[in-house]
């Protein structure tokens, strides 16, 4: 609702008709995807073959001509950034129905929206660079009437090629502001609709930055080698982390889909869609083309006939190209293929508000001369100076919201990252690729390689390491924002800091290692699972997911997340942190695991002696912890204007105490027992109570015998003393204070430090106080009950806590947190028991 609201907002001064559409084409690695894109957009074609880095990015290279319906191929040296912009006003007149080719219209001289027309061949241009780059949409030059009836593939755009002298940036500007009234809203729509080619890398090392990327307003292409059978091995290649299966084209082609529909928020049905593209038809006997077209099809139409998302899929072209070949008839079906679903997507043709046109048109003119990131400040003096149109601060808000849902500039409003504004997408591009990336990109020697081995072995990097690679000549763009860029990185869950803690205080140590990993492929080849990880010490449930296989990006982002939680546990000296798989320490006596498994995301608690021990309010906790996270990450990438709420991907089943089979969440809570099939053994409904303890109460159970000896000689954590001290009153805690040894001094020049803060103060107080004595739980209890106050405070603190707001502690606590961010989160989250309410975008 709020998205809505925004957008409503900023179309208060009337719209325009955008089309606008990105074809993401993905699928498993050298199945011919670049070399398929190359040749839609009239690139050259390269011999051999040539992987692609992350994301190659071709836009304003092609279009549709949106009355003709045909494919316009666009000369990549005669684009402008700001024309794209201009256009989105001065646009054809829609005031009839259909144009009338003798009336004058409203435009930029007779003939600034339509197209000249060349050949195909003379788009042939050896020199284009490989690599991916931000070509803007250019400002036509001829009139439709000088169209010709060439087929779709012949077409080009040359604006030099006009006869017609164009109007100056000032004419075009003065012509834009006439435009830009509420009278004229919905009048002019675009003549020619921009296709963006994404080209996803299909190396597993990119599967968990792609998704940053996804989303429902774009039409996907996952193509696959049509020489190879469905389910023939692929060589020299592991499958996905907790896979057994062998890895096939057809593990691929699930893969892909069901990333693309995790990651695409359902807004609306059916979309969006997925198109089915076969390469290699030229390896194939002529004879044998049709033949085996049938076959392929055939096989993808039982492989996804019972999925979920079958609806999104398109399987019934049956498009099976020989990308090398331009002559090849079978293009000409793709595009007309890529063409119609174009027209079906909602998003095509879809209203703009005019308001935010001028600072569009403000930054593309920046990012036309090279510029990628804008400070806040520098956003707000260009909107500052138009003299077409003022956002206003709450305007400016929704703009960069909305520009960030379309994908068109990256903003997030949060503390650490609101400051800046990434208004080119591909800066995000380069800086993924610039350290996730496959081992064919590496550097053949030097620091740098050494970087990238450490992280493929550990999957560690350090900051100054990721400095040192942004310092490279083609990353020399990243390096200025470098701090920002390294805090992006963090929120995005692509990196996470691996948390230390003092064995000794509990204290937290500073962050020297970060965890990247998808850069990890090692995996678990450790006995923990079979010595330790037992049915008598472990209990475990599962986060099952639809399909057979899961996307790596979010079991990837859960131990990232986990990661900066918790410590990794070492094991016979060895860290257990593996691809797909995270064994951690929760406190002395609790260990948590998770690890994929075919489509589940197993997790499980580990105890020191036995299951029977696990403290019921952890156990409750760390399920919802998990939850949580998984539900957010799920969540994450898909921003829309439309607040509908999507099912998750994911449900919760338990496992029998043998660890092996499993009953959904549903079935356990609402049958009196349940009888696992592998095993006979009964489980009756209490046998899941350890997973859901009330967290909101503040009293213990009647029965409840207080903190064991084993956690009275514990050192108190940050958290532990956090939640302690938000539980009492200044009074208490300083007289608490004073019985543990501190002294009013102590207490006094803390009060003067922070005159605002008294929750600060109370934790302080605490953590001086567990610094300078060694202290310990059982000091806390011992001083409880001298001041006669219960000891069960002390019960309540060793939960993890759900607050009001429906977020944890832990959710922020895996969010860049230091000493002066855990003071901040005190006097909110610990005062008001609710944390800062999360933005509602």
């Amino acid at each position: 609702m709020m998205k809505r609201k925004k957008l409503n907002r900023l179309t208060g001064e009337g719209t325009y008709e955008s089309y606008d559409m990105r074809c993401m084409v993905t699928g498993q690695f050298a199945v011919g995807k670049s070399t398929l894109v190359k040749l839609l957009v009239g690139d050259v074609i390269p011999e051999g073959r040539h992987p692609t880095d992350g994301i190659s990015l071709l836009e304003g290279r092609c279009g549709i001509d949106v009355q003709t319906r045909e494919w316009v191929l666009i000369n990549p040296g005669t684009h402008n950034a700001m024309d794209g912009v201009y256009n989105k006003v001065l646009m054809t007149s829609r005031e009839g129905k259909e144009p009338n080719p003798n009336k004058k219209l409203d435009q930029p001289q007779a003939s600034d929206i339509s197209p000249s027309r060349s050949k195909y061949d003379d788009m042939d241009n050896p020199g284009l660079q490989q690599q991916s780059q931000a070509i803007s949409w250019p400002l036509p030059s001829n009139t439709s009437g000088n169209l010709s009836n060439q087929t779709p593939a012949a077409s080009t755009l040359s604006p030099q090629s006009s006869s017609v002298v164009p109007l100056s940036r000032h004419q075009l500007k003065q012509k834009m502001k006439a435009k830009m009234t509420k009278d004229e809203s919905g009048k002019y729509k675009m003549k020619v609709g921009r296709l963006i080619f994404w080209d996803f890398g299909g190396q597993y090392v990119y599967y968990t930055t792609h998704q940053t990327f996804m989303t429902y307003r774009a039409l996907f292409l996952v193509v696959f080698d049509g020489s190879k059978g469905l389910h023939e091995q692929v060589p020299d290649v592991l499958c996905f982390p907790g896979q057994h299966m062998i890895p096939t084209p057809a593990v691929f082609l699930q893969h892909w889909v069901n990333c693309i529909l995790t990651y695409c928020k359902a807004v609306y049905t059916g979309i969006p869609k997925i198109l089915f593209v076969a390469t290699h038809k030229d390896k194939v006997p002529k004879e044998d083309i049709e033949t085996r077209r049938t076959e392929l099809y055939s096989g993808v139409e039982e492989l996804f006939k019972d999925h979920e998302g079958r609806e999104h899929l398109v399987i019934d072209n049956q498009i099976f190209v020989n990308a090398t070949d331009k002559t090849d008839p079978e293009i000409d079906v793709l595009k007309k293929a890529i063409t119609d679903l174009t027209f079906q997507h909602p998003c095509w043709g879809e209203a703009m508000p005019n308001a935010s046109v001028p600072l569009e048109l403000e930054i593309a003119n920046l990012v036309a001369n090279g510029k990628q990131v804008l400070s806040l400040l520098e956003v707000e003096e260009l909107n500052a100076i138009s003299k077409v149109s003022v956002l206003s601060n709450e305007e400016l808000s929704d703009f960069l919201h909305f520009q960030h849902s379309l994908g068109k500039m990256i903003y997030f409003d949060t503390p650490q990252l609101r400051g800046y504004v990434i208004i080119s997408p591909l800066l995000l591009v380069e800086v993924m690729r610039s350290f996730v990336t496959d081992i064919a990109f590496w550097p053949k020697k030097g620091l740098i390689r050494n970087t990238f081995e450490r992280m493929s072995e550990s999957g560690i990097v350090q900051r100054k390491d990721l400095y040192l690679i942004w310092e490279q000549k083609h990353f020399n763009k990243i390096s200025p924002y470098k701090e920002f860029i390294f805090d992006m990185l963090i929120h995005l869950d692509i990196l996470s800091e691996q948390r230390r803690y003092d064995i000794n205080t509990g204290s937290r140590l500073p962050v020297e290692n970060f965890f990247v990993p998808c850069m990890l492929i090692q995996r678990n080849d450790t006995r923990f699972m079979t010595h330790e990880c037992t049915p008598e010490k472990a209990i475990s449930l599962a986060f099952v997911f639809k399909g057979t296989i899961i996307p790596p990006a979010l079991p990837n982002r859960l131990i990232s997340a986990c990661l900066s939680m918790w410590a990794v546990k070492t094991f016979e000296e060895k860290q257990l942190l593996f691809s797909g798989f995270v064994g951690l320490s929760f406190d002395k006596a609790h260990d948590i695991v998770v690890c994929v498994e075919g489509n589940k995301i197993l997790l499980y608690i580990v105890h020191e002696t036995s299951n029977g021990l696990i403290v019921p309010d952890i156990a409750t906790g760390i399920k919802e912890c998990m939850f949580t996270t998984l539900e957010r990450i799920s969540d994450f990438y898909k921003s829309t204007v439309s607040s509908r709420r999507q099912k998750l991907p994911f449900h919760i089943e338990y496992a029998c105490s043998r660890l092996e089979c499993h009953v959904t969440e549903e079935a356990a809570l609402t049958t009196d027992e349940w009888i696992c099939e592998e095993h006979k053994i009964v489980h009756t409904k209490d046998k899941w109570n350890i997973w859901n303890q009330d967290q909101t109460k503040e009293q213990c159970e009647v029965n409840c015998p207080g903190l064991q000896e084993g956690a009275l000689n514990q050192v108190p954590s940050d958290i532990e003393l956090q939640r302690f001290a938000s539980r009492c009153d200044d009074i208490t805690i300083k007289e608490l204070a004073i019985r543990l040894g501190m002294s009013f001094q102590e207490w006094d020049e803390l009060e003067r430090n922070n005159p605002d803060y008294i929750q600060i103060v109370k934790y302080r107080i605490l953590v001086n106080w567990r610094e300078k004595c060694s202290g310990r739980f059982g000091n806390i209890a011992q001083a409880l009950t001298e001041m006669k106050l219960t000891t069960h405070k002390l019960c309540q603190v060793k939960r993890i806590r759900k607050v009001q707001c429906g977020m944890y502690f832990k959710d922020v606590f895996f969010k860049l947190l230091s000493m002066q961010d855990i003071c901040y989160l005190i006097n909110y989250a610990l005062t008001n028991s609710c944390l800062p309410p999360q933005d509602s975008n």
